[in-house]
């Protein structure tokens, strides 16, 4: 969650729940692959960075959490959003005021370059985050809490990363002393306050510690910018090492053969290490997913829910047996569990670009402009018939089953009636100007590959157009197009970050819940 840019995104949608946003498909037989050892899994997009200390978006973290480790994981068999489960430490202590959390590291574990891993290494790692400091990726979760954090912090979100202030912030922070190496394998953080979350936050990527030799191998730290070497390239202590990455067609993941974890994790589950390689493929067709699926060209594969009826037969309840919920003999499905994943409609109250390329005021800096939108979109309709029911309609910022959620907030409806009404409120505050200025053409964009979002976007461009088209409608100088747009996933969210689209759909989860 960017929460300290986000300033543009104003009205939140749908929440995905019951079943999951995407289903994951297998031929039978697992757990024997169609190559033996490989797994080829294909989905959509590409992630934006290798480096979890800048990454801040779903794709990579499936990538990172393959390849690096924190000091405390989830357990694997559990929906518990408690980080309970020992990782690159064996334990903790927090001390009595909540200030200072010590950490017993594990002894014998190697980065993938051979680098020992020790109490040194954590700590360089959390300075790099402070240093690098990325205003758009996850360093917030970290820096907020820890002890001179927010001094930082405020310095990069005042004065920009790599700017004088954050430097000299840093350089101060790092006085005084945060982050303290007591031995070889103990290290405490000193925080600013008691924050019970803080194993939490740093069990999310942000916290992944990197082998420092094959960082200060590849370009080192520089106060306020990313190694781009690093953008692209893995060196952690987990289970699989980044082979090659050729955006826009492929990932592979080679086993690490010499993983710290092999023989416990085989003790708990006997197939572990049976897969040696993973090849991630992008593809963005649906129907060539599952073709593939069915002729054995592929293991696995994101399934959105809008195409659940052809593969799932409506059977709910828990299941192993893979089987019981196909239409299709040759494939095994199982549903996911209700998630917090949030689909929220984003609305660009910066100055954006026209067709021209001229930077323009944009429309959605006149609140009645989002209300009409808001009102113009059929939420239940795409709950039904694009989600096919594996949703509900969020009630407020917060998903339902979270600490903070409330039941009285107020909820828009697809009311075409009140969306004339605001619009019209729009037209005599000046839309029709701001509108001209963008030669009368709206884009509303999404992610390509993303069908449950390409289908928002077409849903909310039939309730503009009804807008325009009730009798009682104060109509534009010159007739509205709308054009529904994708982008390529890291490419998408540059744009949104840097304030580039006027109105996009996109999605948010807790980033420790």
């Amino acid at each position: 969650m960017e929460r300290n840019y986000i300033i543009a995104l104003v009205v939140i949608v749908i929440i995905v729940g019951s079943a999951g946003a995407m289903i994951f498909l297998a031929p039978s037989p697992l757990p024997t692959p169609a190559r033996g050892d490989t797994i080829i899994w294909e989905t959509i997009g590409n992630p934006e960075y290798m480096d979890p200390h800048v990454n801040y978006e779903s794709f990579g973290s499936w990538i990172h959490y393959n390849v690096y480790e924190t000091l405390y994981t989830y357990d694997w068999d559990s929906a518990d959003t408690n980080p309970t489960v020992p990782l690159l430490a064996e334990s903790y202590e927090v001390s009595a005021d909540g200030l200072n959390w010590t950490f017993h590291l594990r002894q014998g574990i190697k980065f993938h370059d051979g680098t020992p891993f020790n109490a040194s290494c954590v700590k360089y790692n959390f300075e790099r985050v402070m240093a690098i400091f990325d205003g758009w990726g996850p360093a917030w979760m970290f820096a907020e809490p820890i002890l001179g954090g927010a001094m930082v912090e405020d310095a990069v979100y005042t004065y920009g990363e790599g700017s004088a202030e954050h430097e000299e912030a840093y350089n101060n922070w790092t006085a005084m002393e945060p982050i303290i190496v007591l031995d070889d394998y103990t290290v405490r953080f000193r925080l600013a306050y008691p924050y019970a979350p803080f194993l939490a936050a740093i069990t999310y990527e942000v916290g992944a510690i990197i082998s420092p030799t094959f960082i200060e191998k590849h370009g080192g730290i520089t106060i306020g910018e990313h190694n781009e070497y690093l953008d692209t390239h893995t060196c952690g202590t987990g289970p699989y090492m980044l082979s090659e990455w050729v955006p826009d067609d492929h990932i592979t993941l080679d086993i690490n053969p010499n993983y710290w974890r092999a023989t416990a994790a085989k003790a708990d589950f006997p197939n572990a290490g049976n897969i040696t390689r993973i090849i991630i493929k992008t593809n963005e067709e649906v129907s060539s997913r599952i073709l593939n699926l069915q002729t054995g060209a592929s293991d696995g594969g994101y399934w959105p829910v809008s195409h659940a009826s052809e593969i799932y037969n409506g059977i709910t309840g828990d299941s192993e047996d893979g089987t019981v919920k196909s239409k299709i003999p040759a494939l095994k499905l199982w549903c996911g569990e209700p998630t917090y994943d949030v689909m929220f409609l984003g609305f660009n109250m910066n100055p954006t670009f026209n067709k021209s390329g001229q930077i323009v005021q944009s429309p959605f800096t006149i609140k009645a402009t989002r209300e009409a939108f808001s009102y113009a979109f059929d939420y239940q309709t795409y709950i039904n018939d694009v989600l096919n029911g594996f949703g509900i309609q969020l009630q407020g910022p917060i998903p339902k089953g979270m600490f903070g959620h409330k039941d009285d907030l107020f909820m828009y409806s697809y009311d075409i009636e009140k969306a004339v009404d605001a619009w019209n409120d729009a037209m005599e505050q000046g839309l029709d100007d701001i509108l001209a200025n963008m030669s009368y053409k709206l884009e509303i964009y999404y992610n390509s590959g993303n069908v449950n979002r390409e289908k928002a976007c077409l849903l909310l461009k039939d309730g503009v157009n009804a807008i325009l088209a009730d009798p009682g409608a104060t109509q534009p100088s010159q007739p509205l197009e709308i054009d529904v747009v994708p982008l390529e996933w890291s490419n998408y969210l540059y744009q949104v970050r840097h304030r580039q689209l006027p109105i996009f759909f996109l999605g948010w989860a807790p980033d420790y819940a």
